[in-house]
């Protein structure tokens, strides 16, 4: 969705008395009226139902389980349009544990068919999180939600997602994907952490003498391209390793910008197996780094 920061910071000026700073601006939320109707009319265009055999995220880049648009009944309308008026399947993406609440649960059942629910966490501890994830559901309320979501029977997947470096500290990582309940997730979707333009924004909400301060700072801040490079191949190892162990590797995505990795590092992903290469010629898709690529052709000769 696309709008003008002009009149986004003027608005915020007439009614806050302040600029609109989107990493500052925590209690502001940006509403934008029409969308229900904007929906009907782009369904109404259609002369047979679309989507089927396809799926649509709910919510990709901002979250549609925010707690205003669920108070206000928009979440719900927009899924009702997207049951009503489509054939897609809905796959839910959320930092909102109200996904998990008994009406949430029940809706989700009763239309168990079109959807399959998922709570991004990235790590267990909840001052963490705290810290990072402001005005959203704390991890372990996230991992209660998602607990009732399956333990009702509703399509679930696991995404963990942003897991920081600090989470490789110690037996956390392994100790997340339990959480998870791998078992009963039809995916598993992972990924590192990767450059953003609000990587200083992210780094001043720790302590400047903490691990992830530090590790920001010289990865990003310094242009450390072989520490980022080495963290995720071992969140990838260690990973795969847990899903080898329990035998659910088919599940594993795992979301990987290449073109970050070093040549050094690349024999370490092996035959690719559940890795989603991000990095790729769109019209080939194959890798713009000649090392994966060369990984992806030995995949495909073994496949043969």
């Amino acid at each position: 969705m696309r709008f003008s920061r002009t009149k986004i910071n003027q608005a915020a000026v007439d009614q806050c008395g302040s600029r609109f700073d989107p990493h500052r601006s925590e209690g502001l939320v940006i509403g934008f009226e029409d969308v229900v109707d904007a929906l009907k009319t782009e369904l109404h265009d259609h002369h047979h139902k679309p989507g089927k055999g396809m799926t649509v995220v709910y919510s990709q880049l901002t979250d549609g389980f925010s707690p205003t648009i669920v108070k206000d009944g928009t979440t719900r309308r927009i899924l009702n349009l997207l049951i009503d008026r489509t054939e897609y399947r809905i796959r839910v993406l959320t930092k909102n544990a109200v996904v998990g609440s008994p009406q949430w649960v029940r809706y989700f059942t009763k239309h168990a068919d079109r959807f399959v629910v998922g709570l991004s966490v990235g790590t267990l501890d909840d001052v963490f999180a705290k810290r990072l994830e402001k005005g959203t559901s704390l991890p372990s309320a996230r991992i209660r939600a998602l607990h009732r979501l399956q333990d009702a029977g509703v399509p679930t997947f696991g995404m963990l997602c942003p897991v920081f470096p600090s989470v490789l500290e110690s037996d956390e990582l392994e100790r997340l994907i339990a959480a998870v309940r791998p078992e009963f997730c039809e995916r598993v979707w992972s990924e590192p952490y990767n450059n953003r333009s609000n990587w200083r924004v992210v780094r001043d909400c720790f302590d400047r003498k903490s691990f992830t301060y530090d590790w920001l700072t010289r990865v990003y801040g310094e242009g450390n391209k072989l520490e980022w490079s080495q963290y995720a191949t071992n969140l990838y190892q260690r990973i795969i390793s847990v899903a080898k162990a329990e035998k659910w590797c088919d599940k594993l995505r795992y979301l990987l910008y290449e073109e970050g990795i070093a040549d050094s590092h690349v024999p370490d992903f092996g035959g690719l197996e559940g890795v989603l290469l991000q990095s790729i010629d769109k019209k080939t898709g194959i890798s713009v780094n000649p090392k994966f690529a060369e990984l992806q052709q030995r995949a495909q000769l073994t496949v043969a």
